[in-house]
């Protein structure tokens, strides 16, 4: 396991109030960790397709929940080239990423190489790839296995476009927006029904879905 003690220590701030002593807190958090038996979280290494206003969300929870036994871990991000410099453009794309003007700055630290190619945000290594179609991208390359890759371009959204993210080094594709002829799953309503050993691709359904379907249900 990978313990982020800055984590720790910001949530101590916090919550201190809520806990007898110090030694009660950690056990509380750590409990996944502690002890004989516990079940060990296989990682799983996590592919942004997109970086839009959910590619970044996502970035920003997944990089936060990394230090928490690694069972997601953000490796790439894939974005379709603008500008002739990549540089620049990976610089451009990072600034939003830090500076939110709904949740604010990003905590902690965004580094890009010189090449554009690469950033290391919180100590993360994450490759960034220019690509103008997942066809073009192997991602055993870049030492990427078995991946789950995050579709929040919304431009395929049904099973047979959805497919050509299937490429070497992915495994699953999970559509951050309505789709065709895949399982649409809400968390809460029907992720009962998600068989993660045969469901390759996946639609965790649009925003609106999923605000309103859980009230529905109810």
């Amino acid at each position: 396991a990978k313990i982020d003690l800055g984590m720790l220590s910001s949530e101590w701030t916090a919550e201190s109030s809520g806990y007898d002593d110090m030694e009660a807190f950690v056990r509380d958090k750590l409990g996944d960790f502690m002890g004989e038996g516990k079940a060990e979280i296989a990682k799983k290494d996590v592919v942004l397709y997109g970086f839009g206003r959910i590619g970044r969300l996502l970035a920003r929870r997944i990089i936060q929940t990394t230090g928490r036994g690694e069972q997601l871990r953000l490796r790439a991000i894939v974005l379709r080239p603008k500008m002739k410099d990549a540089y620049e453009e990976t610089v451009k794309r990072m600034s939003l990423l830090e500076d939110d003007s709904i949740h604010g700055e990003f905590a902690g630290s965004i580094i890009t190489n010189k090449s554009g190619k690469e950033v290391i945000i919180n100590g993360n290594r994450v490759h960034i790839i220019y690509a103008g179609s997942p066809q073009d991208i192997d991602y055993t390359a870049y030492g990427i296995e078995d991946a789950l890759i995050i579709d929040n371009t919304g431009v395929w959204r049904d099973k047979d476009a959805l497919s050509i993210h299937l490429r070497p080094g992915a495994s699953q594709v999970l559509l951050t927006a309505p789709g065709k002829g895949i399982p649409n799953i809400v968390h809460g309503v029907n992720h009962h029904e998600l068989d993660q050993g045969n469901h390759q691709i996946v639609s965790a359904a649009s925003c609106t879905t999923n605000a309103v379907v859980p009230v529905i249900d109810v």
